[in-house]
């Protein structure tokens, strides 16, 4: 009887263990990696485009909110120098309701912004890249309304920046008032 009962400890404790050893690997693979899909954008039960025609963007904040290098437009620029991209903004259904609001909302975690950006240098219209916003957990980036920064390279998945992007922030920082938001491409509608 004792060695049964033994056994039956036994079990039990290498059950737990191995729920325990089971949940700690969760947690550690748990890490919240960001994937996208700009495909996804067509949606429209995910997604809402913010404007209804591409808002044109200046040179100064094409040349600053990108990850591509100036040199990488250098040849459109130098035949044009007035040359600037267009963005079509698209908004989760999470972040519609506070994009969309008369008075400046906060956006609600999980919200997601992404910025579709093109040239008309380029046949079709081509997207050069996306750059998106996610907004995360309270703490998460407090300085910055907890706002994680994206750029999406031109083929719509490749993930080539995500975090606290210094040149991401450092223009978003002048915008406490609006939760961080720039919104002049909602006057184009």
């Amino acid at each position: 009887m004792a060695n049964r009962r033994i056994f039956y400890l036994f079990i039990a404790v290498a059950g737990l263990a191995l729920v325990v050893a089971l949940t700690g690997r969760r947690s550690e693979g748990a890490k919240d990696e960001f994937r996208f899909d700009a495909v996804s954008l067509k949606d429209t039960s995910l997604w809402t485009k913010v404007n209804a025609e591409p808002y044109r963007i200046s040179v100064a904040i094409d040349s600053l909110c990108r990850a591509p290098t100036a040199d990488d437009y250098a040849p459109y620029r130098k035949a044009n120098p007035h040359t600037a991209s267009f963005i079509t903004v698209y908004v989760n259904n999470i972040g519609r309701e506070a994009m969309f609001a008369k008075q400046v909302q906060r956006f609600p975690e999980g919200s997601i912004i992404v910025k579709e950006k093109i040239s008309t240098h380029f046949e079709g219209r081509k997207p050069l890249l996306y750059t998106l916003m996610r907004k995360r957990e309270q703490g998460y980036n407090p300085e910055l309304g907890d706002w994680e920064f994206s750029v999406v390279g031109a083929n719509g998945t490749q993930v080539e920046a995500t975090g606290k992007l210094e040149n991401c922030q450092g223009c978003h920082k002048s915008k406490k008032d609006s939760d961080f938001i720039f919104r002049p491409y909602l006057q184009s509608n």
